[in-house]
């Protein structure tokens, strides 16, 4: 009788040291954003509280493509969007820089993936590194003649920019893994998505002469071009390397705008899946300064939401990698090519 006891004592203990959280089958499945603008949702608008202020410029979009991504069988996952607009690998990885005073975002990531059941974390992370916002206004720079062509500098400043940030990058995925894995999570518990960038601007133009800064789009049809084919080119070949080597599953976006870039030739201003340099006016109360242009050259509301169509249904699909291109009906859709195949 007394070992009976003993067993059944024995059975309830070890039960309970084995046994999961009492809430952690109930659980919300959720989707996670990490990186920088690409992802935060810059340029949609619609802005979360506290992300649209002074000491805070996050731009995290109610809009943002990560908002409205699917997950497979779940009707109603939590978002969850670390991103930031800005955002360098340095305030993503473990250790790493307090951008607006908040944590590194692996580091955030530890809260969250205790919190949800986190089935989709979607990084990009890098154009930062290399200098986007300088980029931008030395092509502007450019426009206006007052210096040669934005590329004829910063083709050797990518070329070696991006070569040091890819360490970096891969360093941000691993610091991802560690913190799930340390939650408790396994490879196959969770889906890691490496996104590429699209570009915003395009050398085939609609405006000429002034109306083109008028409109938005103060940019030399070369430097519009080798913005959309050899810069976003680059990126997609390094991500594609890491994703490779990190064994991550890889969306390459580069030719997600295509044709649909702000003041792109053929279409209306509503047509347009990204906006051109804009000066938002409403920002004036957070202060003069940079705020005011930092939605310029980013996807706009409509953007987005074609990259979570895009992206929801490379989820769904059994893809390692995958593009995101216009399809016959004007929607993006994950096509695999010879090279991601």
């Amino acid at each position: 009788m007394r070992f009976r006891a003993l067993t059944v004592v024995l059975a309830v203990v070890l039960g309970v040291l084995v046994a999961p959280p009492a809430d952690a089958a109930a659980r919300r499945p959720a989707v996670v954003g990490m990186g920088d603008s690409f992802v935060s949702g810059e340029g949609a608008g619609n802005y979360r509280p506290g992300t649209n202020r002074r000491g805070n410029f996050c731009h995290r979009s109610r809009a943002a493509a990560i908002e409205h991504t699917a997950l497979p069988g779940v009707r109603r996952p939590a978002r969850v969007n670390l991103a930031c607009a800005g955002a360098s690998t340095a305030d993503v990885r473990l250790g790493g820089h307090h951008r607006y005073g908040e944590a590194p975002q692996a580091e955030q990531l530890r809260a969250v993936a205790r919190r949800y059941d986190v089935r989709l974390i979607v990084l990009t992370v890098g154009v930062n590194d290399i200098g986007y916002a300088n980029l931008a206004y030395d092509c502007i720079v450019a426009y206006l003649r007052l210096a040669p062509r934005c590329q004829d500098a910063w083709t050797p400043i990518v070329r070696k920019r991006l070569s040091a940030a890819e360490p970096r990058i891969a360093r941000n995925v691993r610091d991802i893994r560690s913190v799930m894995r340390d939650a408790g999570y396994g490879r196959n518990d969770y889906t890691l998505v490496l996104q590429s960038y699209a570009s915003p601007v395009t050398g085939d133009i609609r405006y000429g002469g002034a109306a083109r800064g008028l409109f938005g789009c103060p940019v030399r049809d070369d430097d519009g071009n080798w913005a959309k084919n050899w810069v976003a080119g680059r990126f997609s070949a390094a991500f594609a390397r890491i994703a490779a080597t990190q064994g991550v599953r890889y969306l390459d976006l580069s030719p997600a705008l295509r044709g649909r870039e702000a003041c792109a030739r053929g279409i209306s201003r509503y047509q347009e899946w990204s906006r051109g340099v804009s000066v938002d006016l409403a920002g004036i109360r957070h202060g003069l300064g940079m705020n005011m242009l930092q939605q310029s050259a980013h996807p706009n509301a409509r953007g987005h939401a074609q990259f979570a169509t895009c992206l929801s249904a490379f989820v769904a699909r059994d893809l390692r990698s995958a593009q995101c291109a216009r399809q016959a009906d004007g929607n993006l859709a994950p096509v695999t090519t010879a090279a991601a195949a």
